[in-house]
């Protein structure tokens, strides 16, 4: 059935807000992610909810809700053409976008049709479903997300996810299957509901920022590994230009402690180039093991994420960068031999301002998506609480809460 409105613009024009429909929108400081549900209230019940409570104190939220008494379907106006200004400004200036969506579906069969043009994030939000017993289909044509005019994808990268959830499944969250509107406003929820928006979540809380306050200090994150050997990547980028000297991000390994550990170094330069380096660190000193020749000519921007992956294997050391929404390279960017740390160690992040660096403090630096492809099955403890955390192979491995953290 053809939308009777052709954009919200047209909406606007002829529906009463307060009466017709509500704009809801909670900004979260620093967040990059965004939750989202345009078709929320009676238009597509149970998408707004869920959009809410995943975003809840962690993500920019957005919703417009139909609450009319009846024939809230009359409001709805297609991803491609969605062009209200709150909902615009909340995707296009985050990373990330979770639009959540309903659709009717076969009778009876819960399931999640997972679109979009994140197709990373939505792989791993996916699998965490499926751990969680929901079942995920690819979903059809029709509302798979993949139009870059989709306002999902209107983001910074230029993609993100769509996650059109059955009547049944919708219906699963709520007592009795109830999707009214007295139901949804009471707050009563189902054990699905805080699973399903559990495992959605387990895919964002990868995630971590770190405030720098001061310049030539260590802030590092991390987390047990097993075995000597590793397979580690993140995205990683900073929320300012480099002033006065580098911003430093790195991925560690094989550390005995922050003294003794392997590096890989990514330096956003004064100049806003990239330089990636192998280095390691013994007794506290630290020595420059090898500098990538090519790094494809990347540019650092604020808030522009680079995806750095590390893999150490016996006494090779290799490492490869690209920027966030492009192609992961074929060929490693720099490689060396080198045998000084040999016994397994932890795994994770380093963040250090350069000592000539004068930027205005403080100078964030944002971690997304850690993960351990190493196929091996691990437990790994949780730097910032303590909480021990079972990984199955090439889960994302959580270091930091999904918020801004100063070490």
């Amino acid at each position: 059935m053809p939308d009777l409105y052709s954009s919200y613009t047209d909406l606007a024009a002829h529906e009463t807000e307060g009466v017709a429909y509500e704009r809801r929108s909670v900004p979260v400081a620093s967040a990059t992610w965004c939750s989202i549900a345009i078709h929320g209230g009676g238009i597509e019940p149970g998408s707004g909810e869920m959009a809410r409570y995943v975003a809840e104190g962690r993500m920019n939220h957005y919703e417009f809700a139909g609450i009319l008494p009846s024939n809230n379907s009359r409001l709805h106006v297609t991803s491609t053409n969605f062009d209200e200004p709150v909902c615009q400004g909340v995707v296009f200036n985050s990373r990330r976008c979770l639009s959540f969506h309903g659709y009717t579906g076969a009778a009876g069969i819960p399931e999640t049709s997972l679109g979009g043009l994140d197709t990373d994030t939505a792989a791993r939000i996916g699998a965490a479903l499926g751990r969680a017993g929901f079942r995920v289909v690819d979903a059809a044509q029709e509302i798979n997300g993949s139009d870059p005019l989709n306002i999902a994808n209107r983001t910074l990268l230029g993609a993100g996810v769509q996650l059109e959830m059955s009547n049944a499944l919708r219906a699963s969250f709520f007592p009795g299957g109830d999707l009214s509107r007295a139901t949804r406003d009471s707050g009563q929820r189902t054990s699905a509901f805080y699973a399903y928006a559990n495992a959605v979540l387990s895919a964002y809380n990868n995630q971590g920022m770190v405030s720098q306050g001061s310049i030539n200090v260590s802030r590092w994150t991390t987390v047990p590994w097993p075995s000597p050997d590793l397979d580690i990547v993140a995205a990683m980028g900073t929320d300012k230009l480099a002033v006065g000297g580098p911003h430093f991000l790195h991925l560690a390994g094989r550390m005995a402690d922050t003294n003794n550990c392997y590096l890989a170094r990514l330096a956003c330069n004064t100049d806003q180039t990239i330089t990636l380096t192998l280095r390691k660190r013994l007794s506290g000193t630290e020595t420059l093991l090898a500098t990538a020749s090519n790094t494809g000519g990347l540019v650092h921007a604020p808030g522009r994420m680079f995806w750095v992956r590390l893999q150490i294997t016996g006494s090779t050391l290799r490492a490869r960068v690209w920027q966030d929404g492009t192609a992961e390279p074929p060929d490693w960017a720099v490689t060396v031999a080198d045998s000084s740390l040999t016994a397994a160690g932890a795994i994770g992040t380093r963040s250090i301002l350069s000592t000539a660096n004068t930027n205005t403090l403080p100078v964030v630096a944002s971690y997304d998506g850690f993960q351990q492809l190493t196929p091996q099955r691990m437990t790994v403890t949780r730097s910032v609480n303590g909480v021990n955390k079972s990984h199955s192979p090439g889960a994302p491995v959580q270091l930091a809460q999904p918020a801004i953290v100063a070490l």
